[in-house]
């Protein structure tokens, strides 16, 4: 029951938070207020502008100090038909977090992660993870 009010919590929080910087180009600005994983790096919450560098490279950048993560990306979809709200998708395991999707830009792209250390890290923890989506809100 904690695990599920915390969830919420979470995805309220991010959902709140996460606010659109320049749409068109491939990057979003998000403010994440926990402590999170791109691959084997760990962020600390804060805010951070979420970049598509190249088809294959995504970059996760902290815009108020250090903190740079690179992530090789693999496109999973882009429809114009559906919701093109930006949003970030992680799964938690316990208290750790790791960024899982992104979906950013006006054509509904979304980009999806192969992460050995999230792998790595559920594998020994035993558990599935738990969806944690963060997404713009439209008003």
């Amino acid at each position: 029951m904690k695990n599920s009010k915390l969830v919420v919590a979470i995805t309220f929080a991010v959902f709140v938070l996460l606010t659109t910087a320049f749409g068109q180009t491939g990057a979003i600005k998000v403010s994440v207020p926990f402590n999170f994983s791109v691959g084997k790096q760990s962020m600390a919450a804060g805010d951070y502008r979420v970049t598509i560098v190249s088809p294959e490279l995504l970059q996760v950048a902290r815009v108020d100090g250090p903190g740079v993560a690179n992530m090789t990306i693999n496109y999973t979809g882009g429809d114009p038909n559906q919701d093109q709200t930006p949003r970030l998708v992680f799964h938690r395991y316990g208290t750790r977090l790791f960024l899982s999707e992104a979906w950013i830009g006006e054509v509904n792209m979304g980009y999806a992660f192969d992460s050995t250390a999230e792998v790595e890290y559920a594998r020994s923890m035993h558990q599935q993870p738990t969806v944690v989506m963060a997404r713009l809100n439209s008003k």
